[in-house]
């Protein structure tokens, strides 16, 4: 299976298609460090091969009424499951859309971003829904040609509906470590942050998932001059474990619970000499490539597309005989 492009795709998928659907809505902040928006860019200008329309969930009718005005259209979505009453609610009312859609003749491409929902609440019933989903979908998009034969299985549909576009990259301000040092002690950390320090960040949604309190854990046995930042907004769900994580904060440990605009990025990422990410179960991640960007040294998991990456100076570990904490110890 060749790697191709989500044009090739939807050509494929729909000769002369007219109009492309993506849900949810691509953000107008932070462009730089959004995976939709950077997926997308090429769709976005006046000389975009497809009209590109996007809206959240509660806006599906939308594509019901576009059929209804014989449009070529295609819908791409993105992430699906539930994890409450009120998005269990909202998974029926998605559904009804897309199955109204795909009825009257819609074209249906789905990203499969995880195996299972990060949350990991009502497995049972988020792989159901997703499973229909996915027999619904007339193509499954994922960013690895690795992981096809699990999906297929989790999903339970044929290997031939999936296609191999790469994650995007993201576009990146590279300048002097010392420079980015400064911009963290006056913003951030008020002077906390010396410049002969190791510096280990783990950036992005702050959540269980990401293990961040076995990394914590790890840290604050080590007895080198080290420093973890863990700096990125509060998922939804995830406050008591944000705060904590954050009771844990000490001269080692440096934590920033917000939503960091895109200009304060380049602060974090040129700062950090590695960056860590500590998934328990991981598809794919935005937040290796963005590392991957900046040329940073990288401590991952040897699972899910990562197994797929070529990088020079990315460290898997596989939390059996090579662990986290084994790399941690040795650098």
């Amino acid at each position: 299976m060749n790697e191709s492009s989500l044009l090739n795709e939807y050509q494929k998928l729909l000769p002369g298609a007219e109009k492309l659907f993506v849900i949810p809505q691509i953000p107008d902040i932070n462009k730089n460090t959004s995976y939709l928006y950077q997926l997308y860019k090429d769709f976005l200008g006046p000389s975009s091969p497809l009209k590109l329309e996007t809206f959240n969930a509660a806006s599906l009718p939308r594509i019901f009424f576009s059929r209804l005005k014989f449009e070529k259209s295609i819908l791409h979505y993105h992430w699906f499951e539930f994890e409450d009453f009120k998005s269990f609610v909202g998974i029926k009312w998605k559904l009804f859309w897309i199955i109204l859609y795909k009825l009257l003749g819609g074209k249906i491409v789905w990203t499969v971003h995880n195996y299972y929902p990060h949350h990991n609440k009502y497995i049972f019933w988020n792989l159901k829904a997703r499973r229909l989903l996915a027999k619904l979908a007339h193509r499954l998009h994922i960013h690895c040609r690795n992981e096809i034969d699990n999906l297929s299985a989790i999903l339970k549909t044929e290997k031939k509906k999936f296609f191999v576009v790469k994650h995007p990259d993201f576009n990146v301000d590279i300048f002097e470590r010392e420079k980015a040092i400064n911009l963290l002690n006056q913003k951030y950390f008020n002077n906390k942050i010396n410049y002969d320090d190791k510096i280990f960040l783990m950036f992005g949604a702050i959540a269980e998932y990401k293990g961040i309190k076995e990394v914590i854990e790890i840290f604050n046995n080590l007895d080198k001059k080290n420093k973890l930042i863990i700096a990125g907004f509060i998922k939804r769900h995830n406050k008591s474990y944000f705060y904590d994580i954050k009771s844990s904060e000490n001269e080692k440990i440096l934590i920033e619970g917000s939503n960091i605009p895109d200009d304060d990025v380049p602060f974090f990422f040129n700062a950090a000499d590695y960056l860590i990410f500590n998934y328990k179960n991981i598809l794919t991640s935005g937040g290796i490539v963005l590392a991957m960007n900046y040329k940073k040294n990288i401590i991952a998991p040897d699972s899910g597309c990562i197994k797929e990456i070529n990088y020079p100076h990315l460290l898997k570990f596989n939390r059996k005989d090579i662990t986290l904490a084994h790399i941690l110890h040795s650098l």
